[in-house]
């Protein structure tokens, strides 16, 4: 090929490219969408990072979706003075997560774990349930020096692009949103109905719904039906099986502790028929309160308090932006004034944000 023919070969591939990632980047931010990061292993193993902050500097977070959603990290920090460390996983229980804090000797701070009951009594060895915190917690141990200088580039990128937003826009997650089931002996991705309209998330990995999501009933209707496929088919560990699983949790809050580590679980709202079902399939007495009483650990239940007995979630699990920080601002209080946590910012300064 002559230098010339070559020149032009190039160039065209170049601008078709240009052409291709423009068309992707205004076709997404026409819907509505706003640059946000993946919330994928690489972000989580940034912020794993971080948990050695001395325990007067941060607080340190596990658990499912419903603390990624409920906690409004901006709030938290405003309120507290501290950082907000989010190292919860969407649909995965605390457990490996906890464990891998417990045997970190060099961890010694404040650690709050999310109970969602179908998540976090879910049965030890469900390796579909914890494959995502395996994944996250291979990469952090094995991340290479290559690795961590692409997670800075990426992360520069992701900030600027839509499209980049691997979870939600790759090509191999949009398939797997197509419910097709009509091809004979083909077997078809597991189906995710999530929409991508539901919730992003951001450098601190907080994640909120979409103003698309909350103004469209469609979308909210599905996404209940989805969670009650899923609590309907909720096989809550009982007997030897809660037993073992207790023990193994009290180990592990007591070598934190042991280290002067602090330890609260706290259960977000959730409302309408899902509470309900939540209620009816995991009682309370035989599983919140068990856990606190046999953990020797204390607990901060969203139905005990007037501040956060009556949150809406638009969806029946999780918080809007606005009443994450209202969620937020009522656990900063509890804390403060009823388990006696300290932050660097005292109550008087607390009180200035909160009445100006």
């Amino acid at each position: 090929m002559k230098t010339n023919e070559l020149i032009r070969a190039c160039t065209l591939t170049v601008v078709l490219v240009i052409l291709c990632v423009l068309s992707l980047e205004l076709y997404w931010r026409g819907r509505g969408f706003v640059p946000t990061f993946n919330d994928d292993k690489v972000l989580w193993s940034t912020k794993r990072k971080e948990v050695y902050l001395p325990a007067t500097d941060a607080t340190v977070f596990i658990g499912g979706s419903r603390i990624k959603f409920d906690l409004d990290v901006p709030t938290w920090e405003r309120l507290t003075g501290e950082r907000a460390i989010q190292l919860a996983i969407v649909g995965t229980p605390a457990r490996l997560i906890l464990r891998d804090l417990a045997n970190d000797k060099d961890f010694k701070g404040k650690l709050i774990i999310d109970v969602a009951e179908p998540q976090f009594f879910s049965f030890p060895d469900s390796t579909q349930r914890d494959r995502f915190a395996l994944d996250a917690l291979g990469y952090y141990y094995d991340e290479t020096p290559a690795q961590r200088a692409s997670a800075s580039i990426n992360y520069f990128l992701e900030s600027k692009l839509v499209f980049l937003e691997e979870g939600k826009f790759s090509i191999t997650s949009l398939l797997n949103k197509l419910n097709i089931t009509n091809r004979l002996g083909v077997n078809p991705p597991p189906y995710s109905f999530t929409p991508v309209e539901f919730g992003v998330s951001n450098f601190n990995r907080q994640q909120w719904m979409t103003p698309m999501f909350l103004a469209d009933p469609t979308l909210q209707k599905k996404q209940k039906d989805f969670w009650m496929r899923g609590i309907k088919r909720a096989s809550p560990i009982k007997g030897d099986t809660l037993h073992a699983f207790l023990e193994q949790t009290k180990k592990a809050i007591d070598k934190i502790r042991a280290r002067g580590g602090k330890v609260v679980f706290i259960r977000p709202p959730s409302d309408g028929p899902y509470i309900e079902m939540e209620n009816r399939v995991y009682p309370r007495q035989k599983y919140w309160d068990y856990l606190l009483e046999y953990t020797s650990t204390p607990g901060i239940h969203y139905a005990d308090y007037p501040g956060t007995a009556n949150l809406i979630c638009a969806e029946w699990s999780h918080l809007t932006l606005q009443d994450a920080a209202t969620y937020t601002t009522q656990l900063v209080k509890i804390l403060r004034e009823e388990k006696n946590w300290t932050f660097p910012r005292k109550s008087a300064e607390t009180a200035q944000f909160l009445n100006p």
